[in-house]
């Protein structure tokens, strides 16, 4: 899904420089440098040219020719810095994470901060192990972009590759606790906070780690820092979206909040990203610390072949060839059967799940704007329909573009404030 995304990310932004300007308990704690509470190390400062951006920026997309065109003069030096943290691991205990701050070369002042949850992507492409990181390129038009790499990547990743996908406690500790630690990190290189404002921002995976980490700050008490929440396309609803999968497709409408689908109608249920029907259940299973059995979860062939022994050894974006479009030769049938059969590890998952949708929790009352198209070929619109209901204090712009990734081009340039050009 990222790899879709960045094809048509990398225009927008481009476009965005011609017309945006910014929107525990472990007994032996790990060390901090000069006091600070959640700052351990900073891994890398380095300042990347603009000349060098500009041919990241060609590489990346070379029929747009930016070394060629007027953007090409908008373009300025950038300071990307790469530091580790403290924060929660999903089993309550003290841990290091990673992430970046991107802005602007020189940068002596900041009057915000743009903090931005990245899409799915491969833990080989996290945020930290990146020389430039592509979506924190609103930091050429003077934004402080504060980035996590999310647990389970960066410096977090474990030998068996989990992250708590869609976890919803984890997910927005780790990135409130990266925003803290920026301010230190900011506050150590004598860079002036002129006021305490914040911006999130996120799409697909960022949507739902959007409100995730809105909601850690609010119970932190420090909603009032936060001047503006933008979150596109996301999963809110997770079991109503597993249930639209499970029907044959993310086009099928779900049903808000349902744990539990209706029979498949046909002998073949295709959905073309399969591979993140595993991600999900791995995720979950991860981030809530579920002892749950393979047996009880995927199909027996799938089993038998050996193909899920790559969930723990390879890419995500390599499992939706190995696994295919047909989800019954990848899930157990059970998941086909309304009311799961009884299979207790499928009751389990999927109470997990529906725990931790932001439509089934206390709603922020920090406004947020939403973002979705009815045309989104991955994420259900029914899951922005239900988390608006659920948001007093929002509302919902729809999205006119058809498709997932078209449609996150769109939203951004919608929240930028710049669609309209």
């Amino acid at each position: 899904m990222n790899k879709k995304f960045v094809s048509f990310l990398l225009p927008l932004f481009l476009f965005l420089l011609l017309g945006f300007s910014a929107c525990t308990d472990n007994d032996d704690p790990l060390p901090s440098p000069d006091g600070n509470r959640y700052l351990l190390d900073v891994t890398r400062e380095e300042r990347i040219s603009r000349q060098e951006i500009i041919s990241l920026l060609d590489a990346y997309v070379p029929g747009l020719n930016v070394s060629q065109s007027p953007v090409a003069l908008l373009v300025k030096d950038l300071d990307v810095v790469a530091l580790t943290y403290r924060t929660t691991g999903v089993d309550g205990q003290e841990t290091a994470a990673s992430g970046i701050i991107v802005m602007p070369a020189g940068t002596g002042s900041y009057d915000h901060l743009l903090s931005i949850q990245h899409t799915t992507v491969d833990m080989e492409d996290a945020p930290s192990l990146q020389r430039f990181y592509v979506e924190s390129i609103p930091a050429v038009m003077g934004n402080v972009v504060i980035m996590a790499d999310y647990l389970g990547y960066g410096v977090s990743q474990t030998p068996d590759r989990q992250h708590p996908y869609l976890h919803l406690h984890s997910t927005g500790t780790a990135c409130a606790d990266m925003i803290a630690a920026a301010r230190e990190y900011l506050r150590s290189r004598d860079v002036t906070e002129t006021a305490d404002r914040l911006q999130l921002m996120g799409y697909s995976q960022g949507a739902h780690a959007t409100i995730a980490t809105l909601l850690e700050l609010e119970s932190r008490g420090e909603g009032s820092r936060i001047s503006a929440v933008y979150a596109g396309g996301g999963i809110y609803d997770t079991p109503g979206t597993l249930q639209s999968f499970l029907m044959a497709g993310a086009a099928t409408p779900s049903l808000a909040g349902s744990a539990v689908p209706s029979p498949a109608t046909a002998d073949a249920v295709t959905f073309t990203d399969s591979g993140y029907l595993p991600y999900i259940i791995r995720g979950m299973t991860y981030g809530e610390q579920l002892s749950l059995s393979d047996a009880n979860l995927y199909a027996p062939g799938l089993i038998s072949s050996g193909v899920t022994k790559m969930f723990s050894t390879r890419p995500l974006s390599e499992w939706h060839t190995v696994l295919g479009t047909d989800l019954t030769r990848i899930l157990h049938p059970d998941f086909f059967v309304l009311g799961f059969n009884g299979n207790a590890d499928i009751q389990a998952l999927m109470s997990a799940l529906k725990a931790n949708s932001p439509v089934n929790v206390t709603a922020p009352t920090t406004a947020v704007t939403f973002y979705h198209s009815r045309m989104d070929d991955f994420v259900p619109y029914s899951n922005t329909e239900a988390m608006h209901m659920h948001c007093p204090n929002s509302k919902l712009i729809e999205l006119t573009l058809a498709g997932h990734s078209q449609a996150g081009m769109e939203f951004m340039l919608r929240c930028m404030g710049v669609w309209g050009l």
